[in-house]
């Protein structure tokens, strides 16, 4: 069991440097704003980031590219949401143009 456990947070802290390894480059697009939230969606469900939202059930973990959209380009950063249709709840990213995770909030 231990193992398990130490496999899963070895697994959180990998992805959670994937989202944060596009710090200090250039500008993202996009496309790796809504990868870097569909990352960051799978980490807050084994972990409470100090985000609005706090951790995410096991339902979130299903979630596909379709979930995620660009709802909005602002000029330092991408509003991205991310809908659960299981619990028809949708969450929102801000995303930084250099790709760090700014905030998670349940609204706009």
């Amino acid at each position: 069991m231990k193992i398990i456990l130490r496999t899963l947070l070895l697994i959180a802290y990998i992805g959670q440097g994937a989202a944060i390894a596009h710090q200090d480059h250039n500008e993202i697009t996009s496309e790796t704003a809504l990868g870097i939230a569909n990352k960051f969606v799978q980490q807050l469900t084994f972990k409470d980031f100090g985000y609005e939202v706090g951790q995410l059930n096991e339902s979130w973990k299903s979630l596909t590219e379709a979930n995620f959209s660009v709802i909005e380009v602002l000029e330092k950063s991408f509003i991205v949401s991310a809908a659960n249709s299981s619990t028809n709840t949708v969450i929102y990213f801000e995303i930084a143009k250099n790709g760090s995770v700014l905030s998670v909030n349940a609204s706009k």
